[in-house]
């Protein structure tokens, strides 16, 4: 991290320095898991196409992986403010939606956080009837709960920390 980077880290408050390292975490793992899923692709398509052998798995592991990326994608599109309720905008003045994004972020956390529960129910049920040999690829299906309550995290954190200035500062 620069300077510059450390400083403005350390200037903001608790919950503003825990969603930025918590993001720094998420981002991680996404690179991490774009990478491992583009270097698999690319082991599988030469072990395919020159040796005629393929590893074992590792197609179910590439669509998991696709899976992974994609929810970190979109904690990581909420972060940035890419997700927001835009029919708000076309009818109300600009004072109400910024009165508005608090209450939105919450009604984000508590409908993302009903499907997450709902998804971990889901996949314990999964992991309790996989049979023996397929219990890792129930391990891997954990990301649609898991990925939920990321979605609930990043919602619940602007809700406490409230709507970011219009120009993004870092």
């Amino acid at each position: 991290m620069t300077g510059q980077g450390a400083r403005s880290a350390r200037n903001r408050t608790w919950t503003a320095r825990l969603e930025y390292y918590f993001t720094g975490i998420e981002s991680a793992f996404a690179i991490f898991g774009l990478a491992l899923m583009l270097a698999l692709s690319l082991v599988e398509i030469v072990l395919r196409n020159f040796l005629h052998y393929s590893i074992p798995g590792a197609d179910v592991l590439i669509r998991h992986l696709v899976l992974w990326v994609s929810f970190l994608g979109a904690v990581m599109a909420v972060r940035e403010r890419h997700i927001k309720v835009e029919i708000i905008a076309a009818w109300l003045p600009e004072i109400w939606h910024r009165r508005l994004e608090r209450p939105i972020f919450l009604f984000s956390a508590l409908v993302c956080g009903v499907i997450g529960w709902a998804a971990a129910r889901f996949w314990y049920q999964e992991w309790l009837n996989a049979p023996a040999g397929e219990q890792w690829i129930a391990l891997l299906s954990i990301v649609i709960p898991m990925g939920f309550v990321l979605l609930t995290l990043h919602f619940a954190m602007r809700f406490v920390i409230g709507p970011r200035a219009r120009e993004r500062t870092a």
